[in-house]
């Protein structure tokens, strides 16, 4: 089970701001891919921030195990739109898509490797023939760097959150979250969530993709191809496949 964020999901959009670039580099790549996708699930897909985005061009769906933040994305999105309440690594929908994207490293918390590659198979069981998987990861050397860092303090509206990460055991990282939420009396409420998150080698990740899809691309944050061999230093990995 991942992380469900439900403590959080109110002030979500608030820490996160603006993610129309997120949202439009998605969109890019499953251009690049299929310009004849009309159908998408999103996948972890929180407040339906990338969803609301990717509506303008596509059928979109959501899937999220948090039930706040499905309720926020209900709101979000438009009428009707199909929201599932679902672990993303065990899904089974009465639907296929003919994209399935997973923004905001949301595969890193799966903490099992089984989990992903079952993940991997939710996908490729509710994808179109040719039908697009775009995803992205934080690598190792990202986590590890974060690991220790002094708490980062950003302050929204009249809230404040606060973020350190550690490390776990092994290669799990738990980020702790702090929000202190403004009350009307003037005081501070304490919001607390502990996330764990993990990550594996670029190339491990690669190689389990290649027995699912083909056409598979390794991009960085700017969406430069990158080699996975020396590809675990970078922040932030993006994968760009397609359904057999």
């Amino acid at each position: 089970m991942t992380a469900t964020y439900d403590p959080l999901a109110v002030h979500y959009d608030a820490v996160t701001g603006d993610c129309a670039t997120e949202a439009a580099f998605i969109g890019g790549l499953i251009e690049q891919r299929g310009s004849q996708a009309a159908t998408l699930l999103d996948v972890a897909c929180g407040t339906g921030g990338i969803a609301a985005r990717l509506a303008r061009a596509y059928r979109v769906s959501g899937l999220d195990i948090s039930p706040g933040m499905l309720a926020v994305a209900g709101r979000k999105l438009p009428a009707g739109t199909p929201l599932y309440l679902a672990d993303m690594a065990c899904f089974r929908l009465d639907a296929r898509f003919d994209a399935v994207v997973c923004a905001y490293q949301g595969v890193n918390h799966l903490l099992r490797f089984p989990a992903w590659e079952s993940f991997f198979d939710c996908v490729c069981q509710h994808l179109n023939g040719n039908g697009v998987f775009v995803f992205d990861t934080a690598t190792l050397g990202h986590l590890r760097a974060e690991t220790g860092a002094p708490w980062l303090t950003q302050q929204f509206g009249d809230n404040y959150l606060r973020i350190r990460v550690r490390a776990a055991s092994g290669t799990v990282f738990e980020w702790q979250i702090e929000v202190f939420e403004l009350q009307p009396d003037g005081s501070y409420r304490l919001l607390e969530q502990a996330v764990r998150m993990r990550s594996f080698p670029v190339a491990r990740i690669r190689a389990a993709l290649a027995r699912r899809f083909s056409d598979i691309e390794v991009l960085n944050g700017d969406g430069t191809p990158v080699s996975p061999a020396g590809a675990d230093d970078e922040e932030r990995i993006w994968f760009a496949c397609t359904r057999a």
